[in-house]
C-alpha cells in the first residue's frame, strides 16, 4: 500500500488543491458580471432626458442621518433619468444641526422647482414623518426611500415605462441591492414576481416599491403604533387591494450598509423583529380571527401560522401498490398511515388508501373523527395521474392531500400546517417540506429551467437556508411535488384532476401549472414537514421520454421563464440562484 508520506502523493495532492483553487477563482469571477456591467452603466445616465405624464411621489422621512449619507440620497433622485417625479422630504424633529443646515440649503439650491418640498415637523417618529410626506403628495403613486438610501438613476423612468406597458397596475416593485459606505454594491436579491404567500412572513417588497397613491390614503397611511414595520404593515393591509403587481428584476433601490442600519445587520434595531411580529398577528387577526406568531430559530424571521378557519375534512389520498419498508418489518403505506394518525391533531382526517390490485387493507385503530377507505384500482400497468383520480372519486373533503406511501411525518401537524396556507383565498395548491431519512434536502419547491422542473437545493444538507431565506418561509412556486400535495377539492374538479397522458412523470408539475395557468397560486410552507423515502416505492433512473416530450409541447412557450425564478438568476442547473 502506498502511503500517504510519500512525496509523490502529497505532490499530486497540492497541485490538485491548487488546480482547484483556480477553477473556484475562476467560476467566481463570472458570477454577477451582468450586474456589474449594468451597474456601471447607471454613470452614463444624464438626469431630466426622458419624462413621462404620470406622476411618481418619492417620500422621504429624515431624522439625524449623517448628511453626506442625506446629500446622495436626495441628489440620487434628483438625478433621475426622468422627470416625472415628486420629491417629499419630512424632517421629523431632527436634532442634528448640520441635518437642519443641510435640508435649508437643498431647499435653496432647487428654489422654484415645484416638485421638490421641504416637510419641517415635530419629532413624532417615522410613520408620522411618512404620513406628513403622504399629506403633500400630489403623485398618482407613491414610493419611500429612507434618508440614508440611493435609487439607481434609471428608477423613475424604468418604474414610468412599466405602469405604461402594464396599463396603471396597483403597485410595481423592484430587485434591491445593498451599498457600503464606499459606494460598493454587494448582496444582490433577485426577487421573485408578485408572492403573496411570502409576503406573509417576509416584507419582501421593501424597496422600491410604488403603490397608487389613493389607495395608500385609503387604508389610512402609516401606523405608528407599526413603527419599524411600517412599510410592511402598509403593504399587508394593501394586499386585499393588490390585484396586478409588477416585478422589475433589476435593483433600482440601493440599500445603505452602515452601522445604524438593518442592511448591515438585524442587531442593529433589535426592535424590528417584534414589530414585524405585531403587524404580523395584527394581519392574521384581521383576516383569519386568529393565529400565532413566534420568533423563528433565524434572527429576523418569525414563525406565522394563521388560524384553520372552520373544520374542514381533508381527504388523504395515498396511491399504493404495498411495497414492504426499508426495515422489512411492514409496508410503506402502514407506516404512512400510523404516522399520519399519530402526529395530526387538529385537522379531520379522511385517508383514502387507493391500492393497484386488492392487497391486505391497512392495519390501523383509527381514533376520534377519522375515517379510512379502501379503494382498488385496477389496471394493466400502473398510471400515478389514474390512481389518485380513482381517490378523488371516492373523496368527500373540501381538501385532498395527495400523499405518497413512502413518507412519514417529521414535524407534528403537517395537515395543519398545510391548511393554514390552502385556506388562503386564491390559493388553489399547497406543497411541504420533504427530507430524506437523513436529514438532507428532498424538496422545498420546484423550478422550471430550460433543461426542466427541477427540486430547488435537492439533496442538500437540512439546515440550507436557500436563496434569501427561500427554503424557511411559506412562499409561491410555480409548481410542488404531489408526493406531498394539499389541493382545494373544487380546484382539482375544475382542472379535470390528473392527466393521465403522465402516467409516471411529470403529471404533478402539469397539474400545478394548469393550475397557475388558470388563476390559482401554487404555495409551499416548510412548516409542513414529511421524510420521503423517495424511490423506495418505484425504483426510476430517469423521466419517460415521451411524457417529458409532452410536458415541453404543452408548457416551453406558455412559460419560457419561470415567474418565482428571476431572470437575472442564472438558467443553468448546475449555477441555480447565481446572479448573472
Amino acid at each position: 500500500m502506498v502511503s500517504e508520506r510519500n512525496p509523490l502523493i502529497r505532490a499530486k495532492r497540492r497541485a490538485g488543491r491548487v488546480k482547484r483553487w483556480i477553477r473556484r477563482k475562476f467560476y467566481e469571477r463570472n458570477i454577477g458580471k451582468q450586474y456589474q456591467a449594468w451597474l456601471a452603466e447607471a454613470a452614463l445616465v444624464y438626469p431630466a432626458t426622458t419624462s413621462y405624464l404620470t406622476t411618481i411621489s418619492i417620500i422621504v422621512p429624515v431624522y439625524d442621518p449623517p448628511v453626506a449619507f442625506l446629500r446622495q440620497c436626495l441628489e440620487s433622485v434628483v438625478g433621475q433619468r426622468a422627470r416625472n417625479w415628486q420629491l417629499v422630504v419630512a424632517n421629523d424633529g431632527s436634532t442634528k444641526p448640520d441635518v437642519a443646515d443641510f435640508l435649508r440649503q437643498f431647499a435653496a439650491q432647487h428654489e422654484g422647482d415645484d416638485r421638490i418640498v421641504i416637510v419641517e415637523k415635530a419629532n413624532g417618529g417615522i410613520s408620522s414623518a411618512l404620513n406628513a410626506a403622504l399629506d403633500r403628495a400630489t403623485g398618482e403613486y407613491v414610493g419611500m426611500l429612507d434618508h440614508d438610501d440611493l435609487l439607481d438613476p434609471r428608477c423613475i423612468d424604468e418604474f414610468s415605462r412599466a405602469l405604461e406597458e402594464h396599463h396603471f397596475p396597483d403597485a410595481v416593485y423592484s430587485d434591491e441591492d445593498k451599498v457600503n459606505p464606499r459606494g460598493e454594491h454587494f448582496e444582490l436579491y433577485c426577487k421573485p414576481d408578485f408572492s403573496p404567500e411570502l409576503l406573509l412572513t417576509q416584507m419582501y417588497l421593501c424597496h422600491f416599491t410604488i403603490f397608487r397613491r389613493e389607495q395608500v390614503v385609503a387604508c389610512g397611511g402609516l401606523r405608528s403604533d407599526m413603527d419599524g414595520a411600517q412599510d410592511f404593515d402598509l403593504a399587508l393591509r394593501l394586499l386585499p387591494r393588490l390585484e396586478r403587481v409588477i416585478h422589475l428584476p433589476r435593483p433600482y433601490y440601493h440599500w445603505r450598509a452602515w452601522a445604524e442600519s438593518t442592511a448591515l445587520t438585524i442587531d442593529a434595531k433589535p426592535w424590528a423583529q417584534s414589530a414585524a411580529a405585531r403587524v404580523q398577528l395584527d394581519y392574521v387577526d384581521a383576516t383569519f380571527g386568529g393565529g400565532t406568531v413566534t420568533p423563528s430559530a433565524v434572527p429576523g424571521l418569525n414563525e406565522v401560522h394563521p388560524r384553520v378557519v372552520g373544520d374542514p375534512v381533508v381527504s388523504v389520498i395515498i396511491p399504493t401498490i404495498g411495497t414492504r419498508n426499508v426495515a422489512g418489518t411492514g409496508r410503506f403505506v402502514d407506516d404512512a398511515v400510523l404516522s399520519l394518525m399519530q402526529r395530526e391533531n387538529n385537522a379531520t382526517m379522511e385517508i383514502i388508501v387507493v391500492t393497484t390490485g386488492v392487497i391486505p387493507d391497512v392495519p390501523v385503530d383509527l381514533h376520534g373523527k377519522h375515517r379510512i377507505k379502501h379503494v382498488v384500482y385496477d389496471a394493466e400497468s400502473f398510471n400515478f395521474s389514474e390512481a389518485i383520480n380513482a381517490g378523488r372519486a371516492a373523496a368527500t373533503g373540501e381538501y385532498l392531500l395527495l400523499l405518497n406511501d413512502d413518507t412519514t411525518v417529521a414535524a407534528p401537524n403537517p395537515v395543519t400546517r398545510l391548511l393554514e396556507i390552502g385556506q388562503i383565498e386564491g390559493v388553489g395548491v399547497v406543497g411541504c417540506r420533504l427530507t430524506y431519512p437523513d436529514g438532507r434536502l428532498q424538496h422545498v419547491g420546484m423550478v422550471l429551467l430550460p433543461s426542466g422542473p427541477t427540486h430547488c437545493w435537492i439533496g442538500k444538507a437540512g439546515k440550507e437556508p436557500g436563496y434569501f431565506g427561500s427554503t424557511l418561509t411559506p412562499r409561491n412556486y410555480l409548481a410542488v411535488t404531489a408526493a406531498a400535495m394539499l389541493v382545494r377539492t373544487s380546484v382539482f374538479d375544475a382542472l379535470g384532476g390528473f392527466d393521465a397522458a403522465f402516467a409516471r412523470d411529470f403529471n404533478d408539475v402539469d397539474f400545478c401549472m394548469r393550475a397557475h395557468h388558470e388563476g390559482h397560486r401554487v404555495a409551499w410552507t416548510p412548516y409542513a414537514h414529511f421524510t420521503h423515502y423517495e424511490g423506495a416505492t418505484m425504483a426510476r433512473k430517469k423521466s419517460d421520454s415521451v411524457e417529458g416530450s409532452l410536458f415541453r409541447e404543452r408548457w416551453s412557450v406558455a412559460y419560457p421563464i419561470d415567474p418565482y425564478y428571476s431572470p437575472a438568476l442564472n438558467q443553468d442547473l448546475q449555477r441555480m440562484y447565481e446572479a448573472l
